[in-house]
């Protein structure tokens, strides 16, 4: 039997309630590091048998709580740090449209006075 390293990605920390959910299958599933976070952005890692079906799992997940925290996941490490990576940038760059939007706020909070 061979393992598959699964990542999911959560904007809150879903962490205990995607556990539960998950120790109550059938499946053949290993627990990884559990809740790191990285910025705003919460991450669990799994091992899972090559054979489960990711769309079984996320049944047995179930989509109330994928919604909830917004869960996605990734069965490769080169996907989950793109997404890391990506994420880390647009929260440290403001392209020009921000930067018009926040001038725009400064003045209406603090007018020119004439």
């Amino acid at each position: 039997m061979g393992w598959t390293t699964l990542y999911i990605v959560g904007n809150s920390d879903f962490t205990e309630e995607v556990r539960s959910r998950i120790e109550h299958t059938n499946l053949k599933i290993m627990p990884g590091a559990f809740g790191a976070v990285q910025g705003t952005c919460f991450h669990d890692m799994y091992w899972v048998d090559e054979k489960v079906n990711l769309r079984k799992l996320k049944e047995k997940i179930g989509s109330k709580l994928i919604w909830k925290y917004r869960l996605r996941f990734f069965l490769s490490l080169d996907e989950f740090m793109e997404v890391q990576q990506g994420k880390q940038k647009n929260l440290l760059t403001l392209d020009e449209h921000d930067l018009a939007l926040i001038a725009e706020m400064r003045e209406m909070q603090y007018p020119r006075s004439a």
